[in-house]
C-alpha cells in the first residue's frame, strides 16, 4: 500500500472506536457505502471474504488504474503483468499455426533425395516422418492453451 494510515493509538485527530467480541452490519433495502480520502484498510487473523449471489447477474468488479494481486518475496509490489486469455490463445495459436506451416513447407518443399543426373527430384518421405512427432506436440499444446486461461478472473 503507498500510503499507511498510523495506528490508533498513535494518531492525533478525531477517531471513532468501535470494540466488541462482533459487528454485524446490515442493509436491508440499499448499500452500504464506505468512503475515505486517503485508504480504506483491512486485516484479519484469518480469511478475507467477498461473496455475491450465485445469480448469473451478479458480478464482483475492481475499478482502478492499477491492479496489484499479492506482494513479492520482498513485500515490494509485483511487476508481472497479467494476460488477457483471449488474445494470448489467439496469439500463441498463431505461432503454433506457423510453425506447423513451417513444418509443412519442410516436409513438401524440401527434399534432400539424391536422383540421376537430369531426373526430377521429388519429396523426400523421411521429411515428413522426421517432423510428424512434432506436429503431434503441436497439436497438444493448442488443446493446453485453454488450461491458462482464467474461468472467473476477467481483465480489461
Amino acid at each position: 500500500m503507498t500510503y499507511i494510515p498510523e495506528a490508533p493509538g498513535i494518531f492525533q485527530g478525531n477517531q471513532v472506536i468501535i470494540n466488541s467480541d462482533r459487528l454485524l452490519f446490515n442493509a436491508k433495502n440499499d448499500s452500504i457505502l464506505l468512503f475515505s480520502d486517503k485508504a480504506i484498510g483491512f486485516s484479519t487473523n484469518g480469511s478475507f471474504h467477498f461473496d455475491t449471489s450465485p445469480n448469473e447477474g451478479s458480478k464482483f468488479i475492481i475499478n482502478s488504474p492499477k491492479i496489484y494481486l499479492g506482494l513479492e518475496y520482498d513485500d515490494t509490489l509485483p511487476t508481472q503483468p497479467a494476460v488477457l486469455g483471449d488474445e494470448l490463445g489467439v496469439l500463441l495459436e498463431g505461432v503454433l499455426d506457423l510453425i506447423d506451416d513451417v513444418i509443412d513447407d519442410i516436409c513438401t518443399k524440401v527434399t534432400y533425395v539424391v536422383t540421376p543426373p537430369g531426373g526430377m527430384t521429388g519429396i523426400n518421405p523421411g521429411n515428413f516422418s522426421t517432423f510428424q512427432s512434432r506436429k503431434i506436440e503441436i497439436e497438444s499444446l493448442k488443446q493446453d492453451i485453454q488450461d491458462i486461461m482464467s474461468i472467473n478472473t476477467k481483465l480489461v
